[in-house]
């Protein structure tokens, strides 16, 4: 008969041993997994947010509608403020494919709009209170009132901030205005002064104190929006695009039509009708 043996205390105590060094091994590489995706998370807030809201206003002044503007209704920038925070508004007509779809009638599918009302406006955030909810309005095609109505995309919810200023032509020092208004000034702004305040949300912000160097959690970005001269030029003249001549066979010359480039009262890039 064959006798059997057993585990020793000191076998396994070994195996205990080794088993809770592997455990420790296991759980440090899964901290510092951890910590480091959340570092990364609070890098990418940090360097992305505001650069973004900043280069999604840029891209929208790019394209101002600047052709025909009706009575130079293009662009209107309020002072406005919440909470006594600067919560100023901005408003303009844009060129270009708009992003949501709209219904025409007697057309069986939704459209993109080649011509957009765009405008930026900032709300009390209703869970906290000591942010502002920032979002930017669109609303396909132009009416009579082209500063409201449309459809509210959310930018961010922990907005400290948002100033702009304005200022009427280059100098070495800026003389700055609250408030813009095309239909009264006859003119686009030189440059937009954009100053915008934010509040990143940190994962665990003590522990990439190590990487970030400081807790960046409250930051502040600005930004000099400048209008090309021409566009301007364009604006304040009321031109319009050139528009070839049809001819007798229903086909444009190859030379190039002629079109009227004078000083023109017509309506709209867009239909004038009310919603």
């Amino acid at each position: 008969m064959r006798k059997q043996h057993g585990f020793t205390l000191i076998e396994v105590m070994v195996a205990v041993l080794i088993t809770g060094m592997l455990m420790v091994s296991v759980m440090t590489n899964l901290d510092a997994t951890r910590k480091a995706v959340d570092t990364i998370h609070n890098v990418m807030e940090t360097e992305n947010t505001g650069p973004r809201i900043l280069d999604l206003m840029r891209a929208d002044l790019d394209r101002l509608a600047i052709y025909d503007a009706y009575q130079y209704k293009l662009l209107k920038g309020e002072s406005e403020t919440v909470l006594g925070a600067d919560a100023d508004r901005l408003d303009m007509i844009v060129y270009g494919r708009t992003r949501a779809e709209f219904e025409i009638p007697g057309l069986d599918r939704p459209i993109h709009a080649p011509i957009a009302e765009v405008g930026y406006r900032l709300r009390t955030n209703p869970t906290r209170s000591e942010f502002l909810e920032l979002y930017r309005r669109e609303d396909a095609l132009v009416d009579e009132d082209p500063w409201r109505d449309g459809s509210y995309s959310l930018l961010y919810d922990r907005v400290v901030s948002l100033n702009l200023r304005y200022a009427k032509k280059p100098d070495h020092n800026f003389v700055w205005e609250e408030n813009w208004d095309t239909e009264q000034e006859e003119t686009l702004p030189y440059a937009i002064d954009v100053f915008l305040e934010i509040e990143v949300q940190p994962r665990r912000s003590l522990e990439s104190l190590g990487i970030l160097g400081v807790n960046r959690a409250r930051l502040d970005f600005s930004d000099l929006l400048l209008i090309p001269s021409h566009q301007r030029w364009i604006f304040r003249n009321r031109l319009h695009p050139t528009v070839p001549e049809i001819g007798a066979a229903g086909q444009a010359p190859g030379a190039g039509g002629t079109g009227g480039t004078g000083d023109t009262g017509g309506g709209g890039p867009a239909g004038d009708a009310p919603r």
